[in-house]
């Protein structure tokens, strides 16, 4: 017991670890971020569940993105013809 009290004394808290943890499953982290999430895991479990439900939503989030994908490609919406597509291009580029 007297580790980890040690130990939590001396790691950043909570709040400072949480942007570090959201920023995790956008980049890869340094070794300095890692080993401190690691050791401050060891202290505290509701940062271990908090980046498991952001891994939980995000991935439900991606697989709705990919569905509704899918379901958007299986509609009979027709595509813009090549003459079409070439008079968007010179009308954008003329708003430039």
């Amino acid at each position: 017991m007297e580790a980890s009290f040690w130990l939590g004394r001396r790691l950043p808290t909570c709040e400072e670890v949480l942007p570090v943890l959201s920023e995790s499953l956008e980049r890869k982290l340094t070794l300095r971020e890692r080993v401190m999430l690691r050791l401050h895991f060891l202290i505290c479990v509701y940062c271990v569940r908090y980046l498991r439900q952001l891994r939980l939503m995000r991935g439900a989030v991606r697989a709705r993105s990919e569905q509704m994908n899918q379901e958007d490609n299986t509609s009979a919406a027709p595509a813009l013809s090549d003459e079409a597509r070439e008079r968007l291009k010179r009308a954008l580029e003329r708003e430039k």
